[in-house]
């Protein structure tokens, strides 16, 4: 989706470079640089650059000839916009800005202009599945169809976790990790085979869904393949990988008898140890091989 600085700024206050109102941004990230160090800062081309009331005041008290050449400097990094969240600017980074058609706008809610950014421009994908939040953890559920990922998501649901999304889930990079969330026309629904389409928040009120969470891992349902080995103790951790992230994965095997909300519950418990430096199978590991070297 193509954005330009018109689109971010609203009806913020323009102070400079009108004329490049119609600049594309390219970069999702707002971008704070400290201006003592801008030469060796990062490329800031077609994104937005964020002048904090300190490195504003900083620039405004550098001496006339380098103030000068800092502003010119900032310019001929194009970036798409410059936003300020101070009161203080000084005129020669305006004239800069006017003379490169760069413009320079003013907002107190630079947070809400990083998350449009993020929105408009992070990578997305959609993915066959369900997504649940369950502990706060997101519970990814793939498989192929028919398998039962939406009857695992129903029995989570009842037993108070959170439906974020079925059918397909919308995922997009988010601060190194991958946020998931619902389509606009399958928020809060739920398909059951047989069943139809059941409205999530209106059976079992608001608390039973969510728009959006962290997926903090992948489970797979798997027909249960005789002869096929799975593994009992689980030492090898899996990685599945979404956008450049790799995510924790489990291969779960559906199998008459077995309830797959409740093995799905206990993967995001097991989960939330790990995060906590508690990894069981390595323990057990460690105690047999201590056994076994006595």
């Amino acid at each position: 989706m193509k954005t330009t600085v018109k689109d971010l700024i609203g009806r913020a206050a323009v102070l400079a470079g009108k004329d490049g109102l119609a600049r594309e941004v390219r970069s999702p990230q707002v971008n704070r640089p400290r201006l003592s160090q801008w030469e060796t800062s990062r490329d800031v081309a077609s994104s937005i650059v964020h002048l904090q009331p300190a490195e504003a005041a900083h620039l405004c008290k550098l001496p006339k000839g380098e103030r000068l050449h800092l502003a010119r400097a900032i310019m001929r990094k194009h970036p798409a916009a410059i936003v300020l969240s101070g009161a203080k600017i000084c005129r020669d980074l305006l004239d800069a800005a006017d003379r490169a058609s760069i413009p320079v706008f003013k907002s107190g809610n630079v947070p809400r202009i990083a998350r449009t950014l993020e929105e408009r421009l992070s990578p997305r994908v959609g993915l066959h599945g369900v997504l649940v939040q369950i502990f706060g953890v997101g519970m990814l559920i793939i498989g192929e169809s028919a398998i039962g990922k939406s009857e695992a998501a129903l029995d989570l649901v009842l037993r108070g976790h959170k439906l974020v999304a079925d059918d397909v889930v919308m995922l997009e990079r988010n601060d190194g990790g991958i946020l998931g969330g619902p389509t606009d026309i399958g928020r809060d629904l739920l398909e059951i085979r047989g069943l139809g389409i059941i409205n999530v928040r209106a059976l079992y009120g608001e608390s039973a869904t969510t728009d959006r969470c962290d997926v903090g891992m992948v489970v797979e349902l798997d027909e249960w393949k005789k002869g096929v080995y799975y593994s009992l103790l689980g030492l090898r951790e899996q990685r599945y990988r979404v956008l450049g992230v790799n995510l924790p994965y489990l291969k779960l095997p559906v199998k008459p008898g077995r309830n797959m909300a409740t093995l799905i519950e206990v993967a995001a418990r097991n989960q939330m140890l790990k995060r906590r430096g508690i990894y069981t199978a390595r323990e057990l590991d460690r105690r047999l091989k201590q056994r076994l070297t006595r």
